[in-house]
């Protein structure tokens, strides 16, 4: 979330969906007074969902992006779970990497019609998901 708020405009509006879990407001309000001390013009914007049904309208607008985070965790708990967690803190950053660059550039999703989150146009010619890989590496060094 940090690094999100640091690559995002000063004037960028950023807003943060979460569930009820009361440590989010407590962190929000600490990241709108770093904000503030940086001369930023706009504030996070928080929104809770909370259960599983939208008995509040906040719940009802703002449901489908807290589903979309809680199948990204699922998704993500499915991979690190055979590895029974990390035995360093670089195989989790790595992990995470490999995991994101995974999530956004190769996997099609539902939502998006079968597109991926972030097209890349240069990974379109690669005919192999071990192609794709190989360009994703050679356009990062």
């Amino acid at each position: 979330m940090h690094e999100a708020i640091r690559t995002a405009s000063p004037e960028q509006e950023i807003t943060r969906v979460t569930d009820g879990n009361p440590s989010y407001p407590a962190g929000i309000h600490f990241l709108n007074s770093l904000r503030a001390q940086k001369d930023s013009h706009s504030t996070i914007q928080h929104h809770k969902v909370i259960g599983l049904q939208n008995l509040a309208k906040e719940s009802e607008a703002f449901r489908p992006f807290k589903q979309l985070i809680e199948c990204l965790n699922r998704t993500y708990r499915h991979h690190v779970k055979p590895a029974n967690g990390f035995n360093s803190y670089n195989g989790a950053v790595s992990l995470t990497t490999l995991f994101v660059t995974h999530h956004n550039l190769l996997k099609p999703h539902l939502f998006l019609d079968y597109k991926t989150p972030v097209p890349l146009p240069q990974l379109d010619s690669n005919p192999t998901i071990q192609n794709t890989w190989l360009k994703i590496l050679s356009c990062a060094t």
